[in-house]
């Protein structure tokens, strides 16, 4: 008789069989998810640990400076994004903060901001390739608060180019006051570190109570921002006005974030933004016909706009590098173009303009008054001024070299504005800051360089191979510009040397008073604080080489590491302190002062 046959009995075995199918569901259920928060702790536990195995043994895999950089990503980005970053990285996937191999030619640019700034790293990356290092802040940036502990991490040791910046979203609720206080510290910490700096205006809102989102919390929040950003002179990447009358299509339904057609659009419009700002040298031309209509030839003297093979003559030249900070000084080479010159001063920290004015008179006046004592300097005075100062010539004022380099200047600051040209205009923007500028040229130039000075107070001269006119009295006028700021540099067996033109210059300019003469091959900067500097590096004992090697270029003398050898020699010239100079010295018997033509 089976036993399950008898009623009684029959209920008890289906009691058992429910029994022991509910124990194999238990059991079932023990191996696919916990039932209580002990056994959730233990799985979560184990995975996380299978998943940090995974990522220490990808870690191994890699240089020691991108395990570096992993070290400073476990300890920033938190339990909500590093767990994301590491399946992503033993993945294969790329995200905002991979590694960047910096190409050392390139600018180097940082991001810093909260989630919606993160989304939009890669796309900034991707656009800006081949032009810009994009790093991104190990973190979701958050609040200004965050910011204020973690600003120092965020910007390591390395040098930044540019800095693009915002703090919004996770301050939607710091009083104001609190806000525009944490952005003041925020943009004095970030300053020290010489980067151009760039805030972006805080992406729009929508209303949702419940997650305590306000709109109008980002907008005053911007307008407060950008009130900052003026204070500080901090150009403004507007991405709120730039996204807002795409938020139905771009932005999630009550959220913060945007989807990825929304994402990749603000990273295009950073990307643009950037790209029109980022360090480099910039190399600028511009006809001086073009750019002032008053502008005008003369062909007497073969000045003119273009010659007979439609070669353009009246090309002027300009050179900022935006990587180096500036030193808020403007050169203005009085010859013709030096691109290795150009290169050099930019480096310096220092813009430079080459304009193209009348300055080809004085092989057409006659040697009787050409060599009277006041004449080649009266000419000069006139080409630099455009104002009537002789008799000889008629230079007109939108011809001369003021008003030229003014003109351009201006032109500059409209079509380059990321080169800051604007600095060396004055602020009803009538003319130039010429306390600000730096007066340069070689032989010829460098005489009309000297004789404008005297006229004009300017910020320093720099005089290579020159000044000349050795028949001249002006050298001895009453000068605007202190005589501590004429620096000259010659070399002994140029024609000018040898005939103590330029040594009869100088002692006439008073240099003798701020050190000795100094010879540059013997003695290492800051040569004693002079200003009179000379060489006798070897140029085959050639003159005319000795007259041109004083500048970079072809005659340029080569050291064996194979760099010009004159390179902190130039650097001095430019840039040496001018409250700097040496112990005064007498006056040189042996030079001769009286030239005077028979």
């Amino acid at each position: 008789m089976n036993p399950c046959q008898n009623t009684t009995i029959r209920y008890l075995c289906c009691l058992t069989c429910l029994s022991t199918a509910l124990a194999s569901l238990s059991l079932a259920q023990d191996k696919r998810e916990p039932t209580n928060a002990d056994q959730a702790a233990a799985q979560k536990a184990k995975a996380e640990a299978e998943l940090d195995a995974k990522y220490q043994a990808w870690g191994k895999t890699l240089t020691p400076a991108q395990q570096a950089w992993e070290r400073v990503l476990q300890s920033e980005l938190g339990g909500f994004y590093l767990p994301i970053h590491k399946r992503q990285k033993i993945a294969g996937k790329s995200n905002a903060w991979d590694f960047v191999e910096d190409d050392p030619a390139l600018p180097r640019v940082l991001l810093i901001g909260d989630s919606v700034s993160r989304a939009y790293t890669q796309t900034v990356r991707k656009e800006l390739a081949g032009k810009a290092n994009v790093h991104r802040a190990p973190a979701n940036c958050g609040p200004t608060a965050t910011g204020e502990r973690k600003m120092d991490v965020w910007l390591g040791d390395e040098k930044w180019d540019l800095i693009h910046f915002n703090f919004g979203i996770h301050d939607r609720n710091t009083p104001l006051a609190d806000y525009i206080m944490r952005l003041e510290h925020l943009i004095t910490r970030m300053k020290q570190t010489g980067a151009t700096l760039i805030w972006a205006n805080t992406t729009p809102l929508p209303d949702v109570p419940e997650k305590k989102y306000t709109a109008r919390s980002i907008v005053e929040r911007n307008a407060a921002a950008e009130k900052v950003m003026a204070k500080h002179q901090i150009a403004v990447n507007d991405l709120f006005a730039a996204i807002a009358p795409r938020l139905a299509e771009l932005q999630r339904p009550n959220d913060c974030h945007f989807d990825g057609p929304g994402n990749t659009f603000l990273g295009q419009k950073v990307a643009t933004f950037l790209e029109s700002r980022l360090g480099r040298r910039h190399d600028l031309s511009a006809r001086a016909s073009e750019i002032d209509s008053r502008a005008k030839e003369y062909p007497e003297i073969g000045f003119i706009f273009a010659d007979e093979k439609k070669q353009q003559r009246d090309v002027q030249h300009a050179v900022v590098d935006t990587r180096v900070p500036s030193r808020g000084r403007l050169v203005i080479w009085m010859m013709g173009h030096n691109q290795g010159l150009f290169e050099r001063i930019a480096g310096y920290g220092l813009h430079g303009i080459q304009p193209h004015y009348a300055n080809r008179w004085f092989s057409k006046i006659d040697a009787a008054p050409r060599n009277d004592g006041t004449t080649l300097g009266r000419v000069r005075l006139e080409a630099a001024t455009g104002e009537d100062h002789s008799p000889l010539v008629s230079i007109m004022k939108p011809d001369g070299l003021a008003e030229r380099s003014f003109q351009f200047v201006k032109w500059l600051s409209k079509n380059h504005p990321q080169g800051r040209w604007e600095q060396f205009l004055t602020e009803d923007r009538s003319g130039l800051r010429w306390e600000q500028v730096i007066l340069a040229g070689i032989s010829h130039g460098s005489s009309t360089a000297a004789r404008f000075a005297k006229h004009q107070k300017v910020a320093r001269v720099v005089m290579f191979s020159g000044p000349r006119d050795q028949f001249e009295s002006w050298h001895g006028f009453p000068s605007a510009t202190p005589p501590n700021r004429y620096f000259g540099f010659t070399h002994v067996l140029d024609g000018g040397w040898t005939g103590d033109h330029y040594c009869r210059s100088w002692q006439m300019l008073g240099l003798s008073k701020f050190g000795p003469l100094v010879n540059v091959d013997e003695t290492k900067t800051p040569f004693g604080d002079s200003r009179r500097l000379i060489t006798n590096s070897d140029v085959d004992g050639n003159p005319r080489r000795a007259h041109t090697t004083v500048v970079p270029g072809g005659t340029a003398v080569n050291g064996k590491d194979g760099r010009f050898i004159h390179e902190e020699v130039w650097r001095y010239l430019f840039t040496h302190p001018v409250e700097q100079a040496g112990d005064p010295v007498p006056l040189d018997p042996d030079c001769k002062i009286d030239q005077s033509p028979d």
